[in-house]
């Protein structure tokens, strides 16, 4: 997602640089995030070899990481384009936000910002489908499926990478368990938080899409308009998820519930 205009300092104890000359920071957090939410932590795939869950989690985090920088840089680079801000980028404990100076070398227009917030899932999504570009390709097998969270569709690709022989020597095994495991991580991220993202729910990066559309469509009642549209649609996952028991879920998306409710009762 992206953020207003700002910029905040960079705290002590984070891993800085840049790409693209745009500045990246990473919280401490978000490492800790990523691994908290493997499937190769706390003994969840304890079935496995020690070697093949750690080379997982390593590739999982990989994946947590690549996911979250691409959908940032996604943004940073519609900004910089649309209207020469010059962004930067923190990656936190469940995300991440661009921003940037409040002032620009061009005015962003009527869709600029309703674009740049379409920059982040659009890029996400398109690197998947370029990996699956390449991996087809290179003829390797791809299993085709379709899960869902809660009511939202969400497609399912896997590869694999040993179909091709009935047995890998132990040399490249291991490597070959990993980038496995980093191929199908990023493309189920891909996915998944590329379709969550796109949402018309504050603060997902669908919400500001909706809410600019809004305002440029009814500039009295836009804003309104697109906090209720927020709000029920959070409300309804919430419900939807603790339906499902998914109360994890539930959680975040009645929290983003809250915070419409709290945006429409101090809205004009």
């Amino acid at each position: 997602m992206f953020d207003t205009p700002d910029s905040s300092p960079i705290s002590r104890g984070t891993l800085s640089f840049r790409l693209w000359n745009i500045p990246v920071t990473i919280k401490p957090f978000f490492w800790l995030i990523a691994v908290f939410f493997s499937p190769f932590f706390s003994g969840r795939a304890s079935d496995a070899d020690s070697r093949v869950l750690f080379l997982g989690l390593l590739a999982w985090i990989a994946a947590w990481f690549l996911n979250f920088v691409i959908h940032e840089m996604g943004h940073a680079l519609a900004a910089h384009r649309l209207f020469g801000a010059r962004p930067q980028i923190v990656l936190f404990g469940f995300g991440g936000v661009t921003s940037w100076q409040p002032y620009y070398t061009r005015a962003p227009g009527r869709w600029g910002n309703v674009l740049v917030s379409l920059a982040g899932p659009g890029a996400e999504l398109a690197a998947a489908f370029v990996l699956i570009g390449v991996l087809a390709f290179f003829h390797v097998p791809l299993e085709w499926g379709l899960t869902s969270f809660g009511p939202i569709p969400i497609p399912a690709v896997m590869a694999n990478l040993f179909a091709a022989a009935s047995s890998t020597p132990d040399s490249v095994y291991l490597p070959k368990v990993a980038l496995e495991i980093f191929i199908n991580s990023f493309l189920w991220m891909g996915f998944f938080w590329g379709i969550l993202n796109l949402l018309p729910i504050l603060p997902l990066d669908g919400g500001h899409i909706s809410r600019g559309f809004f305002a440029q469509l009814f500039p009295r009642r836009g804003d309104r308009l697109a906090l209720w549209i927020s709000m029920l649609s959070a409300a309804f996952l919430a419900g939807y998820c603790i339906t499902s028991k998914n109360f994890f879920m539930a959680i975040f998306f009645g929290l983003f519930a809250h915070m419409s409710w709290n945006a429409l009762r101090k809205a004009p």
